[in-house]
């Protein structure tokens, strides 16, 4: 009996703190569920302008100009060449052959045509005779025709003679090589006693002031080369330089781009025109060339701004005038001017487009402005 009464009194007893804890828990607060923030985006407002934008590329440097010369008679070299690194004029003389043969030879062509004029006027006075004497019907016919025939044989030696005499000077002439262009001589081939034959090449002259830069650009890239336009050729490369300002930019011209692509490429070779007094740059160097481009007036909005899905749809976010809600818009594309694009549809000038904005940004999301 006491037993029983023990297990009463311990159930009693269990009963009564369960209210209480029952009673405890519901008197805790319940914490509240956290809003989800809000996506940040940056906008800009879409406006008519003009898109100015630094295309940048590398180039080789070219001479301006560059000759093999040689001479264009045989010979053996008796003065010159000139040394490599030699700075000429032009018409400066480079190199000489031994002349002595075509001396002579000039020589007996001028006795030979002082030789064909004596005839010559010789025939001339026998015809002027005939023809005086067949007047008075002093001779016949046929020895006033042999008179002629006579002159104008004499006539035709004399011009041969004459032409013979303006070979030979040519060819002593052309034994002297001179400088068709102010420059430097940048290879030395021939020696001197070296028997050379007629077009082999005794230097290499090569004109440094202007210098020529050369590019190969994208063919959707040329019409940012117009001739006439300016440039910058920087000699510094290194990037670290770079940073650091060491680099000097010259001016240069867009002086040539070609009307045809470059092998299998299909580049187009751009050549520019480098003013190189002090001869800062060299043939072969690597360069960087930079030129500001600007644009026509349009609707020019960031690349980053633009969301891409597949090769046909491209669009924007718009925010929407009534409240912070994004739109998504469908737009057309047209150039691309660094990193900035053209909108030729789809948009129009007042438009907040978002620039910067959360990946997973949906169309009718609710953003925070910034």
């Amino acid at each position: 009996m006491l037993f029983k009464t023990q297990e009463i009194m311990r159930a009693l007893a269990i009963l009564a703190v369960v209210p209480l804890v029952l009673l405890l828990h519901g008197c805790q607060k319940q914490p509240a569920e956290k809003e989800k923030p809000l996506p940040v985006i940056t906008v800009e407002e879409v406006r008519r302008s003009d898109a100015v934008f630094s295309l940048k590329s590398t180039g080789i440097v070219e001479p301006w100009e560059e000759a093999r010369l040689s001479f264009q008679v045989p010979g053996k070299i008796q003065e010159g060449p000139a040394e490599e690194g030699a700075v000429v004029a032009a018409g400066q003389v480079l190199a000489r052959l031994d002349d002595s043969g075509y001396r002579v030879q000039a020589e007996s062509a001028r006795y030979q045509l002082d030789q064909a004029e004596v005839e010559l006027d010789r025939a001339k006075t026998d015809l002027d005779r005939c023809e005086r004497l067949f007047a008075e019907g002093a001779v016949p016919r046929k020895t006033l025709d042999d008179a002629r025939f006579a002159f104008r044989a004499a006539e035709a030696r004399a011009g041969q003679a004459a032409s013979a005499l303006k070979k030979a000077d040519l060819m002593l002439e052309h034994s002297v090589l001179t400088a068709p262009f102010s420059g430097t001589v940048i290879k030395k081939i021939g020696r001197r006693g070296e028997i050379v034959a007629e077009g082999n090449p005794v230097l290499v002259l090569a004109r440094f002031d202007p210098a020529k830069v050369v590019l190969a650009v994208p063919a959707n890239q040329t019409g940012n080369w117009e001739e006439g336009s300016e440039a910058w050729v920087s000699t510094d490369v290194v990037p670290a330089a770079a940073r650091a300002g060491n680099g000097r930019k010259i001016k240069a011209v867009v002086h040539k781009v070609s009307p045809g692509a470059e092998g299998l490429t299909g580049s187009f070779r751009v050549e520019l025109a480098v003013e190189n007094r002090n001869g800062e740059i060299r043939p072969g160097q690597v360069v960087n060339v930079e030129r500001l481009v600007k644009t026509g007036t349009g609707l020019w909005i960031p690349l980053k701004s633009v969301i891409s899905r597949g090769q046909d749809l491209k669009y924007v976010f718009v925010i929407d005038p009534s409240g912070p809600v994004v739109r998504q818009r469908a737009v057309k594309l047209g150039p691309v001017a660094g990193d900035r694009v053209e909108v030729v549809a789809g948009l129009e000038p007042g438009s907040r487009i978002a620039v910067i904005m959360p990946e997973d940004l949906r169309d009718g999301d609710r953003v925070e402005v910034r």
